[in-house]
């Protein structure tokens, strides 16, 4: 229940930047909500996963890491498509289905920066924190 309390709170100000960066498409704030909380959550399942590959602390590991965030945001971003098509959206309007990706991975960088500066384990530094399912 953690997890899903943590993600919705970081979905809040994520759905303000995906409505303005994406004006004038018809989009409301429930639109761009469910884009980002599908990368939030379903993002936090992806690094849940990523972080018990063996190795992943290594120079190469960090390599299959951003790999896997990529992949990852691909992921986010068909479950957010289903979603939005679900509720009745057009999705053609969004972009290419590599923006979620890289979407993914600069989300991921931005998340472990603000980590670092906080002290805690994050992946520039190469501590690992075993994240639990909560």
């Amino acid at each position: 229940m953690k997890a899903l309390t943590r993600n919705t709170l970081l979905s809040l100000p994520l759905a303000l930047l995906i409505a303005g960066a994406l004006p004038g498409q018809g989009w409301d704030f429930l639109d761009a909500f469910t884009l980002a909380f599908c990368f939030t959550y379903v993002g936090h399942w992806v690094e849940v996963w990523l972080l018990k590959i063996p190795g992943i602390e290594t120079p190469g590991g960090k390599f299959v890491r951003v790999l896997g965030w990529f992949a990852g945001g691909l992921w986010c971003y068909v479950v957010a498509r289903w979603a939005l098509h679900a509720m009745g959206r057009d999705t053609t309007q969004l972009p290419a289905l590599i923006w979620g990706g890289l979407l993914f991975v600069a989300l991921e960088f931005v998340v472990h920066g603000v980590l670092q500066a906080s002290g805690k384990p994050n992946f520039y530094s190469g501590q690992l924190q075993e994240a639990r399912y909560q």
